[in-house]
């Protein structure tokens, strides 16, 4: 697989800004600026995760689906208490071996707390691959992805949709859809869209005839526009 850069947006593959994906997410602002953009130390600048794909600076940074996914990946690997310098030579190391931009975008990778590992064959829990470390293969009898509310490509075996709520909702996160934006499954229809009108006073059996969905889709989208507002 040879390394794709994006330095620029590109149709159907989403369009974010950290505000964005603070929404999204549910990551707090300042530590995505950290990630993507680096500090100063000695009078240089530290990119505590390595090269995260985005374009733009400040205010004006963006960055594609793949890159917002890397986002998710590294909140729930520091979620798990793995330390940011783990993740960064993880992800390094996974970078060269899948040669991805988005490492943490693919299929596979996950976390004991501790540790970084890759799932050497897919559906083969057992053997995985320590990242990070020594690159001894480790054996495990359960491991539990922490993507779960993750769909990934059967090819290239990156993520292509994300779940905020589970698959039980039908709110998607889909860079082919709604330009990334939070959407109903298999349409074109933004839940910020929904919420808009039911808080302009349509009712949600109006706004579902209107838009040709069923009560509960327009009922989640609420529900999840509300989560958002409440973050």
């Amino acid at each position: 697989m040879k390394k794709q850069e994006t330095s620029q947006p590109v149709i159907g593959a989403g369009v974010y800004t950290i505000p964005d994906a603070g929404k999204i997410l549910g990551i707090p602002l300042h530590r995505m600026r950290r990630w993507l953009g680096g500090y100063i130390k000695d009078a240089e600048r530290v990119l505590p995760l390595g090269e995260l794909q985005s374009w733009g600076q400040g205010q004006e940074r963006g960055f594609n689906f793949y890159t917002l996914i890397e986002l998710f990946s590294v909140f729930q690997f520091r979620e798990q208490g793995v330390a940011l310098k783990t993740i960064r030579e993880a992800r390094a190391e996974l970078s060269d071996r899948l040669n991805s931009h988005y490492p943490f975008a693919h299929q596979g990778v996950v976390s004991d707390g501790k540790r970084l590992l890759y799932e050497l064959q897919e559906g083969t829990p057992e053997a995985m691959l320590e990242l990070g470390g020594t690159g001894q293969t480790a054996f495990r009898e359960i491991m539990e992805p922490f993507c779960h509310r993750l769909d990934f490509h059967t090819s290239t075996l990156l993520a292509e949709r994300y779940w905020p709520n589970g698959r039980k909702s039908s709110v998607v996160v889909d860079p082919h859809h709604s330009f990334g934006r939070p959407s109903i499954s298999g349409t074109n229809i933004a839940t910020e869209s929904i919420n808009s009108l039911l808080s302009a006073g349509e009712s949600v059996e109006d706004v579902a005839e209107m838009y040709g969905l069923e009560v509960n889709q327009v009922q989640e989208a609420k529900e999840f526009e509300h989560q958002l507002a409440a973050a």
